[in-house]
């Protein structure tokens, strides 16, 4: 038993044409700077200050962070000596 449908679907002209190939030279390349200005162009200017400045200062209490890690490292490696900072890092004196 055979059934035929007289109604078939067929797929629209937009899903028939392939992708035209592009030539690399007319290609816009995406950075950071091109993304930015793409969604900066969706703000108003005090909305992109006040995310302006709360990247600048989320940038700021990072580098502050990273200060004071190295910092900690740095002291606590003074007290230590270099012998001892050495057999931190696995390394084997000669002298042993």
């Amino acid at each position: 038993m055979s059934t035929t449908s007289s109604s078939t679907a067929k797929p629209s002209p937009a899903f028939d044409q392939q992708p035209q190939p592009s030539d690399s030279k007319s290609r816009i390349p995406v950075t950071p700077a091109l993304l930015r200005s793409i969604f900066a162009s969706s703000r108003t200017p005090l909305e992109e200050r006040s995310i302006s400045r709360l990247a600048f200062f989320r940038q700021v209490l990072f580098a502050g962070f990273l200060l004071s890690c190295l910092g900690i490292s740095l002291a606590a490696a003074r007290g230590r000596g270099i012998k001892g900072g050495a057999a931190l890092l696995g390394v084997v004196s000669a002298s042993q």
